[in-house]
């Protein structure tokens, strides 16, 4: 999975675990992209949804969000994200 981003965007990628390891906690700025670990269990949180494209397998899965719209629960599950069902705000 890669996010790649199409506006300066804050984004925090980090382990839903016990440990809760931080994988990446800086801003993407338009065009950076960030190879995402090889785990099921990883968080996104993000000041900038609509800045952010995601991309499983190649494909780009349907945004999770408009521009400016602050996301805090994102599922980076394959499955999820291409359900479009990885937006978990509760």
């Amino acid at each position: 999975m890669i996010l790649r981003a199409r506006a300066d965007t804050w984004v925090r990628v980090q382990a839903d675990e016990d440990d809760g390891q931080v994988y990446l906690g800086r801003i993407l700025h338009a065009g950076d992209e960030f190879r995402l670990p090889d785990r099921d269990d990883l968080l996104l949180m993000t000041g900038n949804a609509g800045g952010l494209e995601i991309m499983v397998d190649g494909k780009k899965v349907a945004g999770i969000g408009s521009l400016g719209m602050v996301r805090r629960r994102v599922l980076l599950d394959p499955m999820r994200l291409l359900a479009g069902t990885a937006v978990d705000e509760n």
